[in-house]
């Protein structure tokens, strides 16, 4: 983390610069937003050694692709980064909602013409089971 970065904290940031868990044994990030803000810059996301697996939509308004997917996945080494072509917004990742949802939070709940949330989660789950199941050699049984 940038030192300009942590002297606007208000705790040391130092103890958390640390945070390799050797339980994690692959990363799968979802819309992953404001990278470069949070100090993730070349020299630290090259440092992720951990299979990872990035998704985002192509019209993303929250983290837009090029400025925090695109380039998380330019500087992890062996990441796979998938864009979900379209007019796919950031909150595609969240339920699927009812009327009530619909009503209070349109800007969640209503995507843009065309784009099939159900589809979309259905793929994204079967991509990540995917990368799960490579990532760590599982053998499904049958």
């Amino acid at each position: 983390m940038p030192a300009y970065l942590r002297q606007e904290l208000p705790l040391d940031a130092g103890p958390a610069l640390d945070v390799a868990d050797k339980r994690v044994k692959a990363v799968l990030a979802m819309a992953p937003g404001i990278v470069q803000a949070f100090g993730m810059d070349e020299a630290g996301l090259r440092q992720l050694g951990l299979p990872t697996y990035i998704t985002v939509g192509a019209g993303d308004t929250q983290a837009p692709p090029k400025d925090n997917a695109e380039f998380a996945a330019k500087y992890i080494p062996h990441a796979e980064l998938d864009v979900i072509p379209g007019r796919v917004d950031h909150d595609i990742f969240v339920n699927e909602c009812n009327e009530d949802g619909r009503n209070e939070f349109p800007q969640a709940c209503v995507d843009a013409a065309g784009v099939d949330r159900a589809t979309i989660h259905e793929s994204v789950g079967n991509a990540a089971a995917k990368f799960f199941d490579a990532g760590l050699n599982v053998r499904r049984v049958k």
